[in-house]
């Protein structure tokens, strides 16, 4: 299981929060069972940076907690990284809004580090989830109600918010994040 901290939008802030405020990473209860008492279990290293080179900042550490009821382990992400993919979300949010604006994949997996496949795949599950993700954000932004496909509504969305604020609220509510 995993859990998302807001307001961590970037992997230098996701560093100095982890080195000076430790405390904003704690569980107060299991992911998969409720209980209180988790105990701290480390960290994993993960290359969440793709610019690679010697700017990069890999590895990025995520926090683990272990459970003693369940038995099981919770992560705890930044809201910047992606669960389950190798992109930051500020990144995917470029290729998003490339896409939406009408430029074709191949057009922008030129302009951004993405293949054109991996893009394809982004596009799609979004367009797929959409549904569901305008479930979600409708009750967080009721003017997204007005908006008739996925198209407009992720134009709408991200005029003013971020894409990872988006998958957070989403993760939230208990809806797969793509």
């Amino acid at each position: 299981m995993v859990h998302i901290v807001a307001e961590i939008l970037s992997l230098i802030q996701h560093i100095k929060v982890l080195n000076d405020e430790p405390e904003r990473y704690r569980l107060e209860y299991c992911l998969c069972c409720g209980k209180s008492g988790v105990w701290p279990h480390g960290c994993y290293p993960r290359k969440a940076d793709r610019r690679g080179g010697l700017e990069s900042l890999n590895p990025i550490l995520i926090q683990r907690f272990f459970c003693p009821g369940c038995r099981r382990t919770c992560s705890v992400l930044p809201e910047c990284i992606s669960p389950r993919r190798w992109y930051l979300w500020d990144e995917q949010q470029t290729a998003l809004l490339l896409l939406l604006a009408g430029n074709s994949l191949s057009a922008v997996a030129k302009k951004i580090m993405p293949s054109r496949h991996t893009l394809k795949r982004w596009f799609t599950r979004i367009k797929e989830q959409f549904h569901l993700h305008k479930d979600v954000l409708c009750n967080h932004f009721i003017e997204l109600g007005r908006t008739t496909n996925h198209v407009e509504f992720w134009q709408t969305f991200l005029k003013n918010n971020l894409l990872s604020f988006a998958m957070r609220l989403c993760h939230v509510a208990g809806v797969n994040i793509p």
